[in-house]
């Protein structure tokens, strides 16, 4: 590969802020990727906070609008499909107009993409960071099975690239052989060692509790799939049988209101409000972890969690739910505990016996750095994904263009255009039988019939 000419990738992201495992993987791929090499261009659904921190790493971002999150059934989903091939156009503009050498999907709710690489010749990579779900707002009104999803992952892309054993299993039917990868995440120690030197009381100021707290920490965005009710639900069978010493910390941005709220509002149903603390979105997560004793992963729902990768290389003993890549990463009862999902008796049990033993979190800690450094470390993910670069970019050249494709966006333009008109045409009936109910329930309306009626 002539160095003095890189390979353009395009990255296309579903997510333009910070604070999730998605954007995360790609701000620390750019860190390790050789940038002499391979030059990173992406795509990103909107202006967010995910725009600087990558042009602070010399990647070229352009904004291409959609709504991909949360959608309702209705004129948003819709809008979305409507826009569907503009933003195609626009993404073989860009492959035509940067010389993009491949295109990487970096989410499995974006398909524009893939689209354009077919349609300009070029190799496309999807990075499936979790598996499929059906009840994702983009599919509510294109409901696939699992199967269906995987061949769909398969039809688009020339090599499918998935972050842990689990998220693999559920495309290796649709994607076979060699065309199918498992690169788990890796992370950059070098923070977190940083973070563990500096390490000092300032969280234990900031919330005003005793310096010698005990911590236990989660991490992520507040939305269901985190499982966060579990973990309150856990704090409140710990604290009953533990010490005021311990606290509870969620660290993450508050991004769905109902959600947040019932957490809170347990919280104080449950009177533990003392020594249970939400801090929002933070920019210091190296920082907190490297504070924290003990980190809780609860999630209903994981790929291969970053956060859990950093937790291990902070020194934090492990607790976590038996989602995807979870046992991949820890070893039961070696490097951590794996408890089944929502079990919070066993979590909390598990909770207990590290709070009364230094000892135990220590045998952990331990085992838990010596595999992050052995197994998932961000120069090991860097280094297999840019052979998969490097063998996309020798794979015979494809022809450009798609009849099927063609049909496709058009027929989506066209679906759009009379579902809107459908909703439309609902709401305007909605508001006439509004008029029809007001009119003949009204009281003037009534007295009107009613003295009618008296003359006759």
């Amino acid at each position: 590969m002539n160095e003095l000419h890189p390979k353009k990738i395009l990255y296309i992201s579903s997510r333009s802020d910070t604070g999730a495992g998605g954007e995360n993987y790609l701000l620390t791929l750019f860190r390790n990727i050789d940038r002499q090499c391979f030059q990173p261009v992406v795509v990103l659904p909107s202006e967010g906070s995910l725009r600087k921190p990558l042009e602070d790493l010399a990647v070229e971002v352009i904004i291409i609008e959609a709504e991909h999150d949360w959608l309702t059934v209705d004129i948003a989903w819709y809008t979305l499909i409507e826009g569907l091939q503009a933003r195609v156009k626009a993404i073989v503009e860009l492959i035509t107009s940067k010389q993009i050498d491949i295109v990487h999907t970096n989410s499995n709710r974006r398909f524009e993409g893939a689209l354009a690489a077919r349609l300009t010749g070029i190799p496309h990579l999807y990075l499936a960071h979790i598996e499929y779900e059906p009840d994702m707002p983009l599919f509510q009104s294109l409901p696939l099975s699992l199967g269906s999803f995987a061949q769909l992952m398969s039809e688009l892309s020339d090599h499918v690239v998935a972050v842990s054993n689990s998220v693999s299993a559920t495309l290796a039917t649709q994607v076979t052989g060699d065309k199918l990868q498992v690169i788990h995440n890796g992370i950059e120690l070098s923070l977190f060692d940083t973070a563990l030197a500096n390490q000092s009381n300032r969280l234990k100021e900031e919330l005003n509790i005793p310096l010698n707290s005990l911590l236990i920490t989660a991490v992520g965005r507040i939305v269901p799939d985190k499982g966060f009710d579990y973990f309150v639900d856990t704090a409140r069978l710990v604290l009953k049988k533990s010490q005021n010493n311990v606290h509870f910390i969620i660290a993450g941005g508050e991004e769905n209101d109902n959600f947040t709220n019932l957490l809170k509002q347990k919280v104080i149903d449950y009177s533990i409000a003392n020594n249970f603390h939400f801090l929002g979105f933070r920019v210091d997560v190296a920082d907190i972890l490297a504070t924290s004793d003990i980190f809780v992963l609860s999630s209903r729902k994981e790929g291969h969690p970053y956060v859990m990768l950093e937790a291990m290389a902070s020194e934090c003993a492990i607790v976590a739910s038996n989602c995807a890549g979870v046992d991949e990463t820890i070893e039961e009862g070696i490097s951590g505990f794996i408890v089944p999902i929502g079990d919070i008796n066993a979590m909390a049990e598990r909770l207990i016996s590290l709070i009364d033993s230094i000892e135990l979190r220590d045998s952990l800690v331990k085992a838990a750095k010596k595999r992050i450094k052995a197994f998932f470390t961000a120069d090991k993910t860097a280094s297999e994904l840019m052979t998969v670069y490097e063998k996309l970019l020798q794979q015979p050249k494809k022809p450009a263009g798609s009849i099927a494709i063609e049909l496709f966006l058009q027929n989506c333009t066209e679906i759009a255009y009379i579902g809107k008109m459908n909703v439309e045409m609902n709401e305007r009936l909605r508001r006439v039988e509004h008029l029809a109910d007001f009119i003949q329930y009204n009281p003037v309306a009534k007295f009107l019939r009613y003295f009618r009626k008296q003359l006759r």
